[in-house]
């Protein structure tokens, strides 16, 4: 029975499509797709390069706000909305927030905040409860998830993948041990502050905690292949520079191994920890953002906003693997 009702779920939700979690688009760095406003603190402010995806569970953001949340409205009328960013500028889905707290380094804040509510305006209302429902029920199945989401987390989740996602390799060094994997939760914060998420319960967290600083290396579309096989590299404590499928070369400060390909290289210092539930966020200071040269950045977006995106018939779309951090 609870075949026939995921099978009929499925075909409610998605049609004749195939609507994979994620997948994979090249776009130039940085991606003008799709813009996110904060809404709620006087004029809608533009976080689109100014926020993260913090952790999963308890599904959390981050922004860059300056202090400008404790000047502003109560935080229960904040909200962010993605839209497109050309042509009719259509609201793409709004995800209400809800204050949490804050991490704060030397001179900058990062705000935190939970998911209240969040529409999904890539698919009607009657797909999109089908849609949910077909994943409540994928949940169920799975009887040991390394990650529990909520059904709001999930629907936040394929709302915050609706703005592209570049995906990048960290590159850790902490005495003998070194590492190299791939992230996508990640974002600038403003003033020279970065910050990114890993999940937990993985061997990679708690390498990158105890060294301290870190190399992100943006990936060309052409790469992506290379960049998925490391994925496995966060179940690792370390790994040997010589079994890489590719070449390296140090990076400018630190002198971590980074791929030759890289298109962009951020090298920073982590300035505060924070264990969020799932994830761990790292507050870091940016010391050096070199660019390397210029090419379509590997990006993923979810499936949902995908099989929009094929109806508007824009290219470079595939289907992708399933998300490593």
């Amino acid at each position: 029975m609870i075949h026939v009702i995921k099978k009929a779920a499925k075909h409610i939700a998605l049609g004749g499509a195939n609507l994979s979690q994620q997948c994979t688009i090249g776009l130039p760095d940085p991606q003008t797709e799709v813009s996110v406003w904060l809404h709620g603190l006087g004029d809608p402010l533009d976080v689109t390069n100014n926020h993260v995806v913090a952790c999963a569970a308890p599904f959390t953001v981050g922004i860059g706000l300056d202090g400008r949340l404790d000047r502003g409205k109560s935080p229960l009328s904040l909200s962010l909305k993605f839209c497109e960013r050309n042509g009719e500028r259509r609201l793409l889905a709004d995800v209400g927030l809800r204050n949490f707290g804050s991490v704060k380094s030397a001179r900058q804040p990062l705000s935190l905040f939970h998911i209240r509510s969040c529409r999904n305006c890539c698919l009607s209302r009657t797909r999109l409860w089908a849609y949910d429902l077909y994943q409540f029920i994928r949940r169920r199945e799975d009887k040991n998830p390394e990650i529990y989401l909520s059904a709001l987390a999930s629907r936040a989740m394929a709302a915050f993948f609706i703005c592209p996602r570049p995906v990048v390799l960290v590159s850790v060094m902490h005495e003998d041990r070194g590492n190299m994997f791939p992230i996508n939760l990640f974002g600038s914060i403003g003033d020279g502050y970065f910050a990114f998420a890993l999940n937990s319960l993985r061997k990679a967290a708690p390498l990158v905690e105890r060294a301290g600083r870190v190399a992100l290396s943006t990936i060309p579309f052409s790469c992506a292949e290379l960049a998925r096989q490391l994925g496995k590299n966060h179940l690792k404590e370390s790994v040997n520079c010589d079994d890489l499928p590719f070449e390296t070369t140090p990076s400018a400060a630190l002198g971590f191994p980074i791929p030759r390909f890289a298109l962009r290289v951020r090298e920073m210092e982590i300035e505060a920890v924070r264990k969020l539930g799932s994830h761990t966020l790292f507050f870091s200071r940016l010391l050096v953002d070199e660019r390397r040269s210029e090419d379509l950045l590997f990006c993923i977006i979810h499936g949902i906003y995908g099989a929009r995106r094929r109806s508007t018939h824009i290219p470079q779309l595939q289907p992708l693997w399933k998300s490593a951090s």
